[in-house]
């Protein structure tokens, strides 16, 4: 957040500067408002550029091996930019990596769950499962793998991704 904002205020100054320069190459001919004007388009187009390059510079973090789950797009009222083209503020996904174990005879995939949200501060989550391959079924597990009170049971769609990737 700190370096959003430093790159934010650099990018006002920096375009300031320049109408400045260019207020003063012309002898004074273009307005004074040129200045202020150019210094705050630009704050709002790096806003904008930090906005639309934000999912590809998280997915260039991620390892090769995650798999993307879903991506959701969303407008906000102060990017008004984004009720033109919406950018994506929200994906899921999980790393790739799993641990099957046998329980009664019937294998269980344990695997971690992230998701991703652009917001002022970028959130991440993250929680475990177990994953019920033969009856397509999740349970939360808490960090030490044991499941999770309440023992609530999802059931998960066979074609979705996740069970494609984690069961196949």
């Amino acid at each position: 957040m700190i370096w959003q904002l430093l790159a934010v205020f650099i990018t006002g100054f920096v375009l300031g500067a320049f109408a400045f320069m260019l207020r003063k190459l012309s002898k004074n001919r273009l307005p004074k408002w040129i200045i202020p004007v150019a210094a705050g388009l630009g704050m709002l187009g790096y806003q904008a550029y930090y906005n639309y390059a934000w999912y590809d510079f998280k997915l260039g973090q991620l390892p090769e091996r995650a798999i993307i789950l879903e991506e959701k797009r969303g407008s906000d009222f102060f990017r008004p930019w984004s009720y033109l083209y919406p950018a994506v503020n929200y994906f899921s996904f999980i790393d790739g990596s799993k641990i099957e174990v046998k329980i009664n005879g019937e294998r269980l995939v344990k695997y971690i769950y992230f998701e991703m949200h652009q917001e002022h501060l970028d959130r991440l989550e993250s929680q475990y499962y177990g994953l019920d391959c033969a009856k397509a079924e999740q349970m939360k597990m808490t960090d030490e793998g044991a499941f999770e009170p309440p023992y609530s049971i999802e059931s998960i769609e066979r074609s979705g991704l996740l069970y494609q990737n984690l069961c196949q």
